[in-house]
């Protein structure tokens, strides 16, 4: 269920002590209730009590001070651990440089400076203030809810009605802001940044009216479709080929009653950020394009309505919390009868007119451009004399240096000034970019969505198609989604992939070429409900591709083709290994405890190069260095696969006779010797000891500190899964409730059962930026002390809940073909290949006792056990 207002609001306080089962998801403006399957999910007296329950937020929230007290800290947690990212320091600036006299200006998330500290030393009493603003803004009539369930519809309504009626209702109006988000002294800008990461980036932003009342007619659909286009002809094909990008896109986002934003997005090479100027106006010039007669096309519409109704009609089973969250949030915008269509965005009316009225906003006079790079910090360090000079002309693209403020919230430095006039001049002079064009029909729409023939069980697990010295592949004919999908994954894997740090980059090197060579022709295969994937990992490659099974072979071939053909286009390599530069060098960048992560993944994995490692021979490495590498990578391979949907066992042999016929005829490719076969290990932690790493975070600007703590339970073993799963289902939520909600340790906390190679283990991780590394280590052990004499004294009666909810969200069946690929896949990858594991674990949950589970928590857990093996990765802050 998801109960959902207009406005954004939250509250604190709501008491479920008595009603465990039930868990409160708070987000910016909805409020969810997930009844578990474990609490009866056939008794309708216990859900319509749990559902009673939640109504009680709405109806009479408990606002106590604790309960206020907490929130903040926890706001204030989550906004520490914001200041370093990107993403959120650029939102706040766009605000803190729109008109300030409009709320749109104001703080977004807040933090204790804002919901506390500052109220208070004004004489505020805050919990007064938030159950006034209850008393003043809850109202029934702005108000949206959402039932999903297994009932019918007359027994959710009844449940509705019941439970949600006595919410009040004032009558009030939604709430209407003034459309001056910006005046004229806000547009036309040119903003220049300084990003925490190492990067390069373009935004240009417009307000434009509001959409909502045009839903119908999706005008921005359409223009976000062809200024985001990624084919022949389009912006991004232009810009790309010039060495100037490597990504795009457009869109709207955001907004408010009165406005709403429509964007575009570029990220620039090293080249393109001297030639910022030129990057928009090729932009700016494909806006020109649209403009002219014939290309505000019914046929392209047509085309893009008939892709966004293929996707509504086969679009995967959705969570119910993703239906219902959904489902709340567009029914406060939308009539019945259109929601769900409104919902995903399916055009219904073609609308020239309406089309061209949002295309007229979308001009360089009214654009907000943004421009981040840390080369302006670098620019005016060198310009004060602190630093030695740059490489690059201080001049970027003919701009001089500029001085630097800082926005007060996040300490974001930027600048703003008009657009250059020589920009603008260009951008407007009516000269057209030759290469820009309209895209032509997309050839990967599918007109033949028919099903496969089943045998035998309609949910079977997969069988050995292929077993031999080249290759080895699991298919399953599986049409239990009623879906005419499939999924296609090809494990390629070489001895030379990962056999020293340069042989990794390379194998890095491959897979971003290969997909910056498929991008233009392949991005119409996205369009149409295709998607694909091509990955490096430590023992090769993988491609994996998914959608409607008529095309997806066509979509192989061309990946396949590539690879077989593969040849290193120096232009595109210099693009390329600048790219996966700067990824290796934002790996410092990450939060703290993704490094944390990462440090335990060096030391667990027998055989794992370093990223500084990579940083060094990245910088080495050139086109030649690359094409000599090839034939040693690709000399000796084995394939391994995994191909279930909509797809048979002769198609997916054919797959494969193709995909190893491809790599003997473009290189040769020959089996592995004995010997040679993946082969990843961790390692075993030594027992008795605690074993540990503490180290200052990469980032000395980030004031967060993290910690990963794990508990080795051993190699894959049903029984020992069993028992793992069953603690930590049994402890996960006090875990939560009692480091997070109660010690206020910091926003991100986790306790949950790992797996690295068929190796499981029981793992917290905390980030924090209020507590020291070794204080969330020493909580982290303390709770442990406290849960194995908590399971040593375990009631059966709950323990015998614990292990029938665990059975029954083991036994939940997948959702989506992706989900169970996945699934399968995970075995395939770790050498298990246990496929029914879920139903295996549970008959093995149903034979144990609490006394086993008590001996296994001593044993894996116990300080005083001699069996205990604990790693601890800390992570230092600021």
């Amino acid at each position: 269920m998801v109960w959902t207002g207009k406005a954004r609001w939250q509250l604190c306080g709501w008491d479920t002590s008595t009603s465990r089962p039930v868990y409160l998801q708070r987000s910016q403006s909805s409020e969810v209730c997930a009844v578990p399957n474990a609490v009866h999910p056939c008794c309708m007296c216990c859900i319509r009590y749990l559902q009673f329950r939640f109504a009680q937020f709405f109806i009479s929230p408990l606002i106590s001070a604790g309960g206020v007290e907490r929130e903040v800290n926890a706001v204030d947690s989550e906004h520490g651990k914001n200041i370093a990212v990107d993403a959120w320091r650029f939102h706040q600036l766009n605000k803190a440089t729109a008109n300030q006299d409009h709320p749109y200006a104001r703080f977004f998330t807040g933090n204790a400076e804002t919901l506390m500290t500052t109220p208070t030393k004004n004489g505020i009493d805050v919990r007064a203030a938030v159950a006034d603003w209850h008393a003043k803004y809850y109202s029934a009539n702005l108000m949206t809810a959402a039932v999903y369930g297994k009932h019918t519809l007359d027994e959710l309504q009844q449940l509705a009605v019941g439970c949600f009626s006595p919410v009040a209702t004032q009558d009030l109006k939604a709430p209407e802001f003034p459309a001056n988000v910006y005046g004229d002294k806000h547009l036309g800008i040119l903003t220049r940044v300084v990003p925490v990461k190492e990067s390069h980036t373009l935004d240009i932003q417009w307000d434009i009216p509001p959409t909502e009342p045009h839903y119908r007619k999706a005008p921005t659909n359409y223009l976000s479709h062809l200024l985001g286009h990624e084919g022949s002809g389009s912006a991004f094909a232009l810009l790309k080929a010039r060495g100037l990008v490597t990504s795009l896109s457009a869109g709207e986002g955001g907004g408010l009653s009165s406005r709403g934003f429509f964007g575009v997005r570029v990220e620039l090479t090293e080249e393109g950020n001297q030639r910022v100027g030129e990057v928009a106006e090729v932009i700016f010039k494909y806006l020109d394009l649209l403009r002219q007669p014939g290309a505000i096309s019914e046929q392209i519409y047509t085309e893009l309505t008939g892709l966004q109704e293929l996707r509504f009609n086969w679009r995967d089973k959705l969570p119910p919390y993703s239906v219902t969250t959904s489902l709340a949030g567009a029914m406060a915008h939308y009539p019945d009868r259109d929601l769900l269509l409104a919902m995903y965005h399916v055009p219904q009316e073609f609308d020239p007119a309406c089309i061209k009225e949002y295309l007229d906003h979308l001009t360089p006079h009214r654009a907000r451009l943004t421009w981040a790079t840390r080369a302006h910090d670098q620019q005016q360090q060198q310009q004060n004399g602190t630093t030695t000079p740059i490489t690059k002309p201080a001049a970027l693209d003919n701009l001089p240096p500029c001085d630097l403020t800082s926005e007060p919230i996040y300490g974001t430095k930027y600048n703003v000034t008009p657009i250059p006039e020589p920009w603008m001049k260009h951008w407007t002079n009516g000269v057209a970019v030759p290469g820009l064009h309209l895209p032509s029909a997309n050839p990967f729409v599918p007109d033949d969505l028919s099903m496969k023939a089943v045998m035998g069980d309609k949910e079977g697990l997969p069988d050995l198609l292929v077993q031999g010295s080249a290759a080895r592949v699991w298919q399953r004919t599986d049409l239990r989604f009623e879906s005419p999908k499939a999924t296609i994954v090809l494990d390629f894997q070489s001895p030379a992939a990962y056999a020293s740090p340069e042989s990794a980059v390379c194998c890095r090197l491959l897979v971003k070429l290969l997909a910056d060579y498929l991008n233009e022709v392949a991005y119409p295969a996205e369009l149409a409900g295709l998607s694909y994937s091509i990955s490096n990992h430590l023992a090769g490659f993988q491609v994996s591709c998914q959608g409607y099974s008529q095309k997806l072979p066509v979509l192989l071939d061309l990946i396949l083709d590539d690879l077989a053909n593969f040849r290193v286009k120096a232009d595109r390599f210099a693009v390329v290994a600048e790219a996966v530069a700067r990824e290796y060098a934002n790996v410092a960048y990450q939060q703290p405890y993704q490094w944390a992560m990462y440090r335990a993944e060096l030391l667990l994995n027998y055989k794992r190069w370093m990223i500084d490692q990579y940083q060094k021979v990245i910088t080495q490495l050139t086109p030649e260095s690359l094409t000599a590498q090839m034939p040693r990578l690709m000399q000796r391979m084995f394939v391994e696969g995994l191909m279930i949907g909509n797809v048979s066992p002769e198609e997916a042999s054919d797959i494969v006779d193709s995909a190893i016929n491809k790599l003997k005829a473009g290189w040769g490719s020959s089996t592995i010797w004995p010997g040679e076969e993946k082969d990843l290990r961790i390692v075993k932690l030594p027992a008795g000891v605690t074993s540990a790493l503490v180290e200052a975070g990469p980032n000395p600007n980030n004031e967060n500190s993290a910690v990963w703590v794990t508990y080795q339970v051993g190699p894959d073993d049903l029984r020992r899964n069993a028992l793992a799963g069953l603690l930590v289902q049994l402890a996960k939520r006090d875990a939560f409730n009692q480091l997070r909600t109660q010690q206020q340790l910091g926003y991100i906390v986790h306790m949950y059962g790992s797996s690295d190679q068929g190796v499981q283990g029981i793992s917290f991780l905390i980030q924090s930026d209020k507590f020291s590394a070794a204080h969330l280590a020493l909580r982290v052990e303390v709770f442990v002390r406290d849960t194995i004499k908590r399971i040593a004294s375990l009631p059966e009666s709950e323990f015998s809940a614990g292990v029938s909810e665990l059975s029954k969200a083991k036994l939940e069946k997948p959702k989506r073909l992706s989900e169970l690929a996945s699934r399968w896949w995970a075995e395939i990858a770790a050498g298990t290949r246990v496929f029914d594991r879920q139903s295996a674990e549970v008959e093995v949950l149903k034979t144990l006792t609490p006394a086993d589970l008590a001996t296994f928590t001593h044993e894996v857990m116990g300080v005083s056990s001699g069996t205990r093996r604990k790693l601890m990765v800390l992570i230092k802050g600021k």
